[in-house]
């Protein structure tokens, strides 16, 4: 089964002679080809001699790149996931700001998510939720998810050429269908000329499944159209996911096309799924020291951490960044986010006048339960980039006769549940003033307020709340 995303851009290019087979480009969806006019059209985009870099990258259309992943659900279904990124000013379809985050307004989008090999029917419009956007780098993105019955495969591709591949059997050692590798990445990544850049490319995978990336390719199936290893001279480590890159060639847009694999093994040749990730990178001269980027202090949300959440709880914390220099300063906080997460204005923070700090604030519903990945990065005033940092955002099912704690057991995740179930506990019949925790051997004591408080059971015991109090570790079953 082929799903892939449809979409009609068009250039009237038809009364310039061309000279080649023309080749679709990935971010711009036009044409790359030699023209017989010096002239250059108003309707074309050029590139250059190796159809790698934009002439005039103000004119480069409007994709910003995105992937595509999924999850097994219930009844035998998958819940496809995609993120694109797209041009603000292209249009009203990819028109967002904060006031469109917070209220959660879908985006027309365009173009299709289409079945096309053993099927025959349309999954949905390419529809989504604003995450996050720039007024000065002029970009939207957004993410948006759709359940669909599918067959034991899979392959998605697009006009973009984004192909992601799926094998849907039942795993043997998990018992369930895989889940696919989920990573994110900002639409544009900027690079000072001459300096040296290792990117990392965040990943992460829900079965604990080994990890790769590997340069997406045309053969045996085209899985980036003309953008294939465009970024010339750079290197990918495809165990850990690095993309280093001496930027000393020529200055302008390149797209990046990889593909994020994950494995049983790492001995494993044969990937569970591959999926697509696409964004782009600039090169731009500059007169600053490539010592100069902004840099990210010691945040609460540091790269690679992992912070859990429950079900209408509200996540909430800041995030720091500082100028390279004295003579420098922070202009944004750029972020990739999940559905419903709002950035503050940026503000700064301190007396030394290098640093500023924006706050996330996010409250997920039931149907973000799983893992989501937030990264954020620092921009400053000559269009410098920090390093990207990437965290694992959690959202747990919480029980709803079940108080959960923090890893320590020693705070509470949702006070305000504590409250409303002391009150419902004191107030009813029977009256009770005892609660059950996340953790074995703590239990919670309310009183007729509705305050609650964290209590631990004796050295040896752990709580057993059929009987209301502390037994023997193991022996919960058998008493009462």
């Amino acid at each position: 089964m082929i799903f892939y995303v449809k979409t009609y851009l068009t250039n009237e290019a038809a009364k310039y002679a061309i000279s080649q087979q023309s080749q679709k480009n990935q971010t711009s969806d036009q044409t790359c080809a030699t023209l017989v006019v010096d002239e250059e059209p108003d309707d074309l985009i050029v590139l250059n001699q190796d159809c790698n870099v934009f002439k005039t990258p103000e004119k480069s259309s409007h994709f910003r790149g995105g992937i595509i992943s999924w999850k097994p659900t219930e009844n035998n279904q998958i819940e496809l996931n995609y993120r694109v990124a797209f041009r603000t000013s292209y249009g009203s379809a990819h028109t967002c700001n904060a006031e469109t985050i917070e209220n959660g307004t879908l985006l027309s989008g365009e173009g299709t998510l289409q079945c096309i090999e053993g099927c025959s029917d349309t999954i949905t419009t390419m529809s989504y939720y604003c995450t996050d956007f720039s007024a000065n780098e002029d970009w939207t993105s957004g993410t948006n998810s759709v359940k669909y019955n599918l067959s034991s495969s899979i392959e998605g591709g697009s006009s973009w050429m984004m192909r992601t591949t799926a094998n849907l059997t039942v795993r043997q050692d998990t018992g369930k269908i895989n889940t696919s590798p989920i990573s994110a990445m900002q639409p544009i990544v900027r690079f000072s000329y001459g300096c040296d850049y290792t990117l990392k490319i965040s990943v992460s995978d829900d079965d604990g499944d080994v990890v790769k990336c590997r340069w997406s390719t045309q053969t045996p199936n085209d899985e980036c159209g003309g953008v294939c290893k465009t970024l010339s001279g750079s290197y990918l480590d495809e165990s850990s996911c690095v993309l280093s890159y001496n930027a000393t060639r020529s200055t302008g847009w390149y797209a990046v096309a990889l593909q994020i694999e994950d494995f049983q093994k790492t001995t494993d040749a044969v990937p569970f799924s591959s999926v697509s990730l696409q964004f782009l990178i600039f090169v731009a001269n500059s007169n600053a020291s490539c010592a100069s980027r902004p840099v990210l202090p010691q945040n609460i949300i540091t790269d690679g951490s992992i912070h859990h959440s429950s079900v209408n709880t509200i996540f909430n914390e800041s995030i720091i960044a500082r100028s390279g220099a004295v003579t420098l300063r922070v202009t944004a906080i750029d972020t990739v986010s999940p559905i419903g997460m709002i950035k503050s204005a940026l503000f700064p923070f301190g007396t030394s006048g290098r640093e500023w700090f924006v706050t996330v604030t996010w409250k997920p519903v039931k149907s973000q339960i799983g893992t989501h990945l937030f990264c954020y990065t620092a921009v400053d005033n000559l269009g410098q980039t920090s390093d990207q940092t990437c965290a694992t955002l959690v959202v747990d099912e919480e029980p709803d006769d079940l108080i959960v704690l923090n890893q320590d057991c020693n705070v509470f995740k949702t006070p305000e549940k504590v409250h409303t179930k002391c009150l419902e506990a004191t107030t009813g019949v029977p009256q009770l003033f005892y609660l059950a925790t996340s953790c074995p051997t703590y239990f919670v004591q309310c009183n007729e307020l509705g305050t609650g408080y964290i209590m631990r059971c004796a050295s040896g015991t752990e709580w057993c709340h059929h009987i209301l109090t502390c037994v023997h570790v193991g022996s919960c079953k058998t008493e009462g």
